[in-house]
């Protein structure tokens, strides 16, 4: 990036990579780990940013076929964008080019008018976390769909030339060319140590409520076993952006926690140069943590952890058929023991309206996940919210919607016609409600799994503030009969 823009590009959300770290491992000399964490270097993936040439290219696009242009854009986003808005965005990134300065004033003006709009939070709003080092404001809009439409334009607006598809990738890592096949071994949970896990998905962001998470799974130290990003990292997955959205608010868990994170259509927007560079980074900080691919699984002799990649070969989808045949491997010998099989990806299994199944357990599972009946519980990232679902008739396995750790969506009632009941489901606002404050952003938060000696687990839903807002037991039904929610218990 030119020296003379890279000001404002910050000043608009774009992060620069942090330096690199690199860890020597026991056995080789400096140089030549370092010589090997650096080829191939992630920037060689990024996406790059949007310029004066490719703002041209999206404008022409648009005019040629507006509707393709917002499709794929709405896709992205996962909200509707109307064509005034579009076209006013694309007006003021032009001023970007040719004058910043107005630019800049029209920046200044917007973030007045939303501070007298939006107000600040009253003086006696708090709660047992808070703390000066995360310093909360309400007022900012960065990655709301509409709101930061010009900063998903400059920052993912390439991609969206490319139709959705990433320039370049980095090279795909297979489970066949891996010693480990990416299983790897879960601490087996003893009476009054159960394992502990967290998961959170679209985490990326770097902003308040993500960072708070955090500050959360931190502050368990040692208790927290293992903590699963089921990914999503904003704008587009690159260096800078997993530098100061993932690996800077999640550095301290490392001494204590196995950390794995999944790939996601985010993630892919700079072909996933980013993530692998992080995954070589975390595995450089110990054998603490293994992880080589964007699948894995963690077993034991009574849980099985299956991390999935739904994004490299097709956003949403898993029909790669040496995926699937790994898969297979892993759920039946998981089903052979009785473990009880936990599917983790970043696609959700029911659709964006929760009125109809998505193709990923439609088409791509069916036989897997609905005919034979492998997976007791699937966590998602990538549906914005949270949410609790029960088995139903087709759906053999529970669901646990998981897309509320830090992007900003829009919030939403308890939906009334769901493809699976729902037990829970977050639709409280950001802040609460007599503070009057940002009340059209969802909740943030995370939820943990404690899996215990007796083959149980424990399910808890917390949100950014700490507040417990759900908590379910789940049991198998007699020795092979399907895991239930045994108990539940919803707050507020």
């Amino acid at each position: 990036m030119e020296g003379r823009w890279k000001q404002l590009y910050e000043s608009l959300g774009y992060r620069p990579p942090a330096s690199v770290k690199v860890t020597p491992s026991a056995n080789e000399s400096t140089t030549t780990h370092a010589l090997q964490t650096e080829a191939p270097l992630a920037a060689d993936t990024d996406l790059p940013v949007l310029g004066p040439e490719e703002l041209e290219a999206l404008r022409a696009a648009f005019l040629r076929e507006p509707e393709d242009v917002l499709r794929w854009t709405e896709t992205g986003l996962g909200a509707r964008v109307t064509v005034g808005a579009f076209v006013e965005v694309l007006r003021e990134l032009e001023l970007l080019f040719t004058d910043p300065g107005q630019l800049q004033e029209r920046l200044d003006a917007t973030e007045r008018q939303v501070r007298q709009g939006t107000g600040g939070l009253p003086p006696d709003f708090t709660f047992p976390l808070k703390t000066e080092e995360i310093p909360i404001d309400p007022t900012r809009t960065r990655f709301e769909p509409r709101s930061d439409l010009r900063g998903w334009l400059l920052f993912s607006g390439p991609v969206w030339l490319e139709q959705g598809a990433a320039a370049r990738q980095a090279p795909f890592r297979w489970h066949f060319g891996a010693k480990s096949r990416f299983l790897y071994p879960l601490r087996e949970p003893e009476p009054g140590q159960p394992v502990e896990v967290a998961l959170f998905g679209d985490f990326g962001t770097g902003e308040y409520t993500s960072r708070y998470i955090a500050r959360q799974l931190v502050m368990r130290g040692e208790r927290l076993d293992c903590a699963v990003h089921l990914g999503g990292v904003f704008y587009a997955g690159r260096q800078g952006e997993f530098d100061a959205h993932v690996a800077e608010p999640l550095e301290p868990l490392l001494a204590t926690t196995t950390l794995l994170t999944l790939n996601a259509a985010p993630e892919m927007r700079s072909g996933a140069g980013a993530y692998f560079r992080y995954l070589d980074e975390r595995r450089g900080a110990g054998p603490r943590h293994p992880q080589e691919g964007t699948y894995f699984c963690l077993a034991a002799e009574r849980f099985q952890l299956i991390g999935l990649d739904t994004a490299w070969f097709e956003a949403g989808r898993h029909r790669e058929p040496a995926l699937l045949q790994w898969l297979e491997q892993r759920l039946s010998e998981g089903r052979r023991r009785g473990a009880m099989n936990i599917l983790l990806s970043h696609a959700a299994p029911y659709g964006p309206d929760r009125k109809r199944l998505a193709p990923l357990v439609e088409e791509d599972l069916r036989a897997l996940v609905v005919e034979r009946e492998w997976v007791d519980l699937w966590c998602w990232g990538g549906a914005q919210g949270g949410g609790l679902y029960d088995r139903a008739p087709g759906l053999p396995f529970l669901g646990a919607s998981l897309g509320h750790g830090g992007f900003p969506y829009e919030r939403k009632d308890t939906p009334t016609h769901s493809v699976a009941p729902v037990r829970f489901f977050e639709s409280w606002p950001r802040f609460p409600e007599w503070t009057g404050v940002r009340q059209d952003r969802g909740n943030h938060g995370h939820a943990t799994l404690w899996l215990h000696a007796d083959g149980t687990a424990t399910l808890r839903y917390t949100d950014w503030m700490g507040q417990v807002r759900c908590e379910a037991t789940l049991a198998r039904q007699g020795t092979k009969g399907p895991v239930t929610l045994k108990q539940l218990d919803v707050g507020g």
